[in-house]
């Protein structure tokens, strides 16, 4: 998907051979020649090339001398993170949060702000250009070295380029890279939110080192993001990680569920207040925030709302258990903050039933994960000065 290159081309083999390296050097620097040879398989003719290369662009510098087994001492290279910035974006329905950062993820300056989705399709453009531009402007960077944007889209995106539709956005056919390049000089890259949640977890988060790794975003509705060794999974119809599409029994089949899906119709942010209005005949609106706030303070209706989310909840995990048998399944979205009221409830109905049993835990990063995996989607698509391999499983 990102190299324009025929297959097996040295070419393109030399830009894989570089992009593995810069990999190693982002997840384990400071890390010798000697080891990125031995994690890699290249051989040391071919890593000293591209570490003269990248230490010629000043990509890597050497940070410390380390002594070797032999009495020898060897230089431990790591990434510059100081030789470039990168934005990263996550665009919500009702808020936008971004973040500058320096080739190593390091938060330079951060800002959040409302999308204006109420206003139209058109007022959300502006208001996502005036945010780049404000994050851009307000970083005190030089942005002569902004490496390029990355954006998390909450809908589905076209070959990283267009939002064929985002309706908390009310964007359809969105033609969003071309139309921002017309107005800012810097690289674009978009992907779906979910997906780069799961990114951030992965490159940033406590999905670190995790080889099968699944972020479950219970937000307004329910998704996930599958990172599968380093690479996000789509599925072939873009649509891997649907989970709020499941349902629980025969009699919730043959049913078009035009909306939410079934499973999303109680395990999501939306479904805490909606149940809790049914359970409790009330007719005023209340969101998920205030629900959980009544279960902390003993609430039975507020109680039993949590009881049949985590329940639903419980289903998607052991789904999720079955299909991919991940090592790690993190718990990320606005709803994972009150992950406490619900965890334990989680692993004592879902873990039994597994033969695999997956770690369950909250995000670390909360909101900012979707911000950092579009940092990190920015940093691994950049083609010549930094070069990463990330891409779509099966492409």
């Amino acid at each position: 998907m990102l190299l324009h290159h025929e297959p097996g081309t040295p070419q393109l083999m030399g830009q894989m051979n570089r992009a593995t390296v810069i990999n190693i050097l982002t997840k384990l620097g400071p890390i010798s020649q000697t080891q990125i040879c031995d994690l890699t398989g290249l051989s040391r003719a071919t890593v000293s090339t591209i570490i003269a290369d990248l230490r010629k662009e000043e990509l890597v510098v050497a940070v410390s001398r380390a002594a070797s087994t032999s009495g020898r001492r060897r230089v431990l290279l790591e990434l510059n993170g100081d030789a470039g910035y990168v934005i990263g974006v996550d665009l919500g329905g009702t808020n936008m949060a971004g973040a500058v950062t320096n080739l190593l993820g390091k938060v330079i300056y951060s800002l959040k702000q409302p999308t204006c989705a109420s206003d139209g399709p058109e007022a959300v453009f502006q208001s996502l250009l005036r945010f780049i531009r404000r994050l851009a402007a307000e970083s005190q960077i030089d942005q002569g070295r902004i490496k390029g944007v990355g954006i998390g889209i909450p809908g589905v995106v076209v070959k990283g380029r267009e939002v064929q539709w985002a309706p908390s956005l009310k964007w359809k056919d969105y033609p969003l890279v071309d139309t921002l390049s017309a107005h800012i000089d810097f690289p674009i890259f978009l992907e779906n939110d979910v997906n780069l949640q799961a990114l951030g977890e992965y490159w940033y988060g406590l999905g670190q080192g995790v080889d099968v790794l699944v972020c479950l975003a219970i937000g307004t509705g329910l998704g996930a993001g599958i990172v599968i060794n380093g690479q996000v999974f789509f599925g072939s119809h873009q649509a891997a990680g649907e989970v709020g599409n499941l349902v629980l029994d025969t009699s919730q089949l043959g049913q078009p569920y035009p909306g939410f899906g079934f499973l999303e119709s109680w395990a999501s942010g939306s479904a805490i207040g909606q149940r809790y209005m049914e359970f409790s005949g009330s007719s005023e609106l209340v969101d998920a925030e205030t629900v959980f706030k009544l279960a902390r303070q003993d609430d039975p209706i507020a109680l039993k709302v949590v009881k049949g989310f985590s329940e639903h909840l419980a289903m998607a995990i052991v789904s999720i258990s079955t299909v991919l048998d991940p090592e790690l399944i993190i718990l990320g979205g606005g709803v994972a903050k009150e992950a406490d009221l619900f965890l334990p409830k989680l692993e004592e109905l879902a873990l039994p039933v597994l033969q695999t049993r997956p770690r369950l835990v909250a995000s670390e990063l909360g909101d900012i994960a979707g911000v950092m995996g579009a940092v990190a989607l920015t940093l691994h698509n950049t083609n010549g000065q930094l070069l990463s391999s990330y891409k779509r499983v099966g492409e």
